[in-house]
């Protein structure tokens, strides 16, 4: 018999690429993955993994198996959810997942609003990049997530280009769109303008990063401007992007979003054919929504639009109204 967590497991690693890294993503030790790993190619009696000095690929045989073991983790997903929502479970019990800067703007809030409607709800909160609260929602760990999407970067992928969870089937409902804007010094000299044009730039460089570093190029190419380009510094948040930018590196792009952490000697201008980012409510397009997650959803778009996000705002309109 195959061991459903060994499944599990094997998917990760075939995410992540190495033991090593499954282990970190699971909280798991290294030579713990490595054991279980062993385990199932011996009740299997196949090699799964390729190992080699920079983690491990998987064979034929693994590709196949890492197939059936998606559709084996969706159907239990389903399973576990119906039976919740046959027992009534479904009806109480909202757990919730956003990104950061979605949760300092309107997500925490909301929760607590959500909280104080029905306080007798089993309530959680799960705060994380878009694909890892989506692999939450195809594990059966989230009933709703807030979301972005990017029109050049598939929403499952990390931001290394991995696909982080299996083939799963979405209900999204946009909330808003959360368009980057320039970020510089306060005394460069595109400071005080407008809206930007892209060739207004310059030679100066400009700090790209995954995710949106593919609608940039794509903006750029279209507009028939060449600015420089930066791929060199790798940062996991806008606080790093924003260091850099201060120190005299380049200038870079920051959503709007996520303007209440812009640095005082810093300032943030619109700029033309931006990447944008389409928040969404998300749930799996598999299961009944619950009476719960649609209260959640009620909110969220009566509170994003009561923020004014939900419709195009000046980038100091929206200092001003405290989001």
């Amino acid at each position: 018999m195959l061991d459903v967590r060994r499944l599990e497991m094997l998917l990760v690693v075939a995410r992540t690429g190495s033991f090593a890294a499954a282990a970190q993503a699971m909280s798991f030790t290294p030579s713990a993955v490595s054991q279980q790993m062993c385990s199932l190619e011996r009740a299997t009696k196949v090699t799964l993994f390729s190992r080699g000095p920079r983690g491990v690929t998987l064979t034929e045989a693994g590709r196949s198996l890492c197939l059936h073991a998606e559709a084996v983790t969706r159907r239990l997903a389903e399973a576990e959810a119906e039976l919740q929502s046959i027992g009534g479970h479904g009806d109480t019990r909202l757990r919730f997942g956003s990104f950061s800067s979605a949760t300092g703007a309107f997500a925490a809030d909301a929760f607590c609003i959500f909280a104080g409607r029905y306080p007798d709800s089993v309530l959680s909160f799960s705060d994380g990049e878009p694909y890892e609260t989506l692999a939450q929602l195809a594990r059966n760990e989230l009933d709703l997530t807030v979301i972005f999407q990017l029109d050049g970067w598939r929403t499952e992928l990390d931001y290394r280009g991995v696909v982080a969870c299996g083939e799963l089937e979405l209900e999204c409902v946009h909330l808003f769109d959360d368009p980057y804007l320039l970020i510089m010094p306060s005394d460069h000299d595109l400071a005080v303008a407008g809206t930007i044009d892209l060739g207004d730039v310059g030679d100066v460089p400009i700090l790209a990063a995954a995710p949106w570093h593919r609608d940039l190029e794509k903006a750029c190419t279209e507009a028939g401007h060449r600015p420089r380009l930066d791929f060199s510094c790798r940062a996991t948040g806008f606080e790093a992007l924003q260091a850099l930018v201060a120190a005299g590196r380049g200038v870079s792009l920051m959503p709007r979003l996520a303007l209440g952490w812009l640095r005082q000697d810093l300032v943030a201008r619109p700029i033309a054919g931006a990447p944008v980012r389409h928040v969404q409510a998300a749930t799996q397009a598999t299961r009944s929504r619950s009476s719960a997650s649609q209260a959640m959803l009620e909110i969220l778009i009566a509170l994003t639009a009561s923020r004014g996000l939900s419709s195009p705002t000046r980038v100091e309109d929206y200092f001003r109204s405290g989001c």
